[in-house]
């Protein structure tokens, strides 16, 4: 039983790290540059957080009616990688 629950529970945690790069608008390859990482500092402490504790981020997700991202990957001028939030609204 035990070891079912942690299975369950890691196969949420590496889907909520997919998800969230793909609702971001970043690819599945590859890695994140540290200036990336660094640069979207609250983007990145947002995916570990809900990473950590997947279902209570799942249910507030689908509380609220499954409402659209908030973070838009962009592009620098220099080629480089950062997630902000949209601006669009």
């Amino acid at each position: 039983m035990g070891t079912a629950f942690a299975l369950s529970y890691l196969v949420g945690m590496f889907a909520s790290v997919i998800v969230g790069r793909s609702r971001a608008g970043i690819s599945q390859r590859g890695r994140l540059s540290l200036f990336t990482i660094f640069g979207s500092l609250p983007w990145f402490l947002t995916q570990m957080a809900s990473m950590v504790v997947w279902p209570a981020f799942l249910g507030v997700w689908l509380a609220r009616g499954r409402p659209e991202s908030p973070w838009q990957a962009l592009t620098t001028g220099g080629g480089s990688l950062l997630v902000r939030r949209r601006t669009d609204r």
